[in-house]
């Protein structure tokens, strides 16, 4: 742990060192600590580091067509090792602009909502398994093409991935994987309405899709996914929902979710329900429950979270977690 927190602080100190440089006065760094304290006040208590995260981007002004994203993360979840999560090249003319390098494939409506800035302490469940590569570490290596209106009424993605996941290097791989995404933006007064939907084709080879497959199916042949997604947003009130399948050869894993989010000046309500159907016998497909609460201090930078999940099982509450978070930027 003190070698990691080293680490860390050297990066960011010789970053910071360096800003009197003409060079790095095009660099964006930043990064955000989360500490997390979990209970189920029966038989297990536990405190972790649940993000680390650090990132270098380029400003704007850096080009007026290319730029970069650098991004790893520390967890204590992934045992205490740094994890690089993104290394993207853009580019970017007129309403189109491309993605190359690792990142994670346009897909889903909450996937790409900031860990940060949602009001739930976690993603849902559904979308942390059932996005392309959910279980296979989020991201892929590939290129993506992006068109969006200049209004960003409309916006639209297509993608072609090595379709494995990040986890591995297969220097032989038969597989691959299409992905694409399209959205509408509807201003209305001074609220948004967001919809769309999400599309995934994979031949996949020999894959083991954790949590949605039993561990011991390696799975070969066609994977293909669905997702659609709805959101109204206000000041007061935000309430979203998406739902997503994948069919495996004629399996079909699915589950959604509908979310709702009550903004009072500082302070954030937050209540969910959603479900996941996997594809393995032994797991219970109960639904689960969320009533959270957020005190934003200095908006998200610096943000303090209780949350409460659970499922209902004849009226009783079962695999209850509470969780208080603290959540600091850098800067």
């Amino acid at each position: 742990m003190k070698s990691i927190l080293f680490i860390a602080l050297a990066f960011i100190s010789g970053l910071v060192s360096a800003q009197e440089n003409t060079f790095t006065e095009n660099i964006d760094f930043n990064g955000y600590i989360q500490i997390r304290g979990i209970s189920n006040f029966d038989d297990y208590t536990s405190f972790s580091v649940r993000r680390l995260k650090l990132w270098v981007k380029s400003k704007p002004g850096f080009s007026e067509h290319w730029s970069y994203k650098i991004q790893t993360t520390f967890s204590s979840f992934a045992q205490e090792k740094f994890f690089l999560q993104n290394v993207k090249i853009g580019y970017k003319t007129g309403l189109f602009s491309f993605d190359i390098g690792q990142f994670v494939p346009q897909y889903s409506l909450q996937r790409f909502q900031h860990d940060y800035k949602i009001a739930p302490i976690e993603r849902t469940k559904v979308i942390n398994m059932l996005i392309p590569n959910g279980t296979l570490g989020v991201r892929d290596i590939g290129v993506q093409a992006n068109f969006k209106t200049k209004n960003k009424l409309f916006e639209t993605h297509l993608g072609i991935f090595n379709g494995y996941g990040i986890k591995e290097y297969r220097f032989n791989n038969q597989g691959y994987m299409l992905v694409h995404k399209s959205g509408f933006n509807i201003p209305v007064n001074q609220s948004k309405i967001k919809i769309g939907y999400s599309l995934q084709y994979r031949q996949a080879e020999n894959l083991q899709i954790k949590k949605v497959l039993p561990d011991t199916v390696l799975f070969s042949g066609n994977d293909f996914r669905y997702n659609i997604f709805a959101m109204y947003k206000s000041k007061p009130f935000e309430i979203q929902a998406e739902y997503l399948t994948a069919n495996f050869d004629g399996q079909k894993a699915n589950g959604y979710y509908i979310l709702s989010v009550i903004n009072l000046n500082k302070n954030q309500i937050v209540l969910s329900y959603e479900t996941f159907n996997d594809l393995i016998k032994e797991t219970t497909d109960r639904p689960y429950y969320r009533i959270g609460y957020n005190y934003l201090i200095n908006k998200y930078k610096l943000e303090l979270s209780f949350d409460n999940y659970f499922q209902l099982n004849d009226n009783r509450i079962e695999k209850y977690i509470a969780s208080i978070q603290l959540q600091i930027f850098l800067k």
